[in-house]
Order: structure tokens, then sequence, then C-alpha cells
């Protein structure tokens, strides 16, 4: 099993708040990093993070949990 590991920041759709995002990305194959790159840049600038998590599993073909904090409140989205 390979486990990614990388931070990423976002808005938050709802208000002009920046939420920062935990990234865990385990796979039984090998993920390129500039795929991982690519999948985040082509994330929209504004996105929810459950939405974040399904998209990058549907991307990548990869487990994916995203941790977050909103509004102090701790959020970890799983897809597998």
């Amino acid at each position: 099993m390979n486990t990614y590991e990388l931070a990423f920041s976002a808005e938050c759709p709802n208000g002009a708040l920046t939420d920062c995002y935990q990234i865990i990305i385990r796979s039984h194959r090998t993920i390129m990093v500039e795929s991982i790159h690519e999948a985040l840049n082509r994330m929209p600038k504004s996105i929810f993070q459950e939405d974040l998590a399904t998209c990058l599993r549907n991307m990548l073909g990869a487990e994916i949990t995203v941790i977050g904090w909103h509004h102090g409140i701790k959020i970890t989205s799983q897809r597998s």
C-alpha cells in the first residue's frame, strides 16, 4: 500500500473563509505526484470538503481521506 499525504487550501462556498485540509491518499498502485498536483489544480477554487474528497476519489481511483476544520468543527471525509 502506498500513502501520499499533503495539505490543500480551498475557499468555502458558504462564505469568505479559506479552509485548510489534510489529505491522505492510499493506493495499491503507484500514483505519480504530478498526477496528484494535476488533480488538485483542476479543483474549483471554492469547493465543499465532501465534494473535494469525492472528486479526488474519482480522478485518482484511490482511497481518499480529507480532514479539515470549519467553524471549530473537525470534519473527516473518507472515500474508498
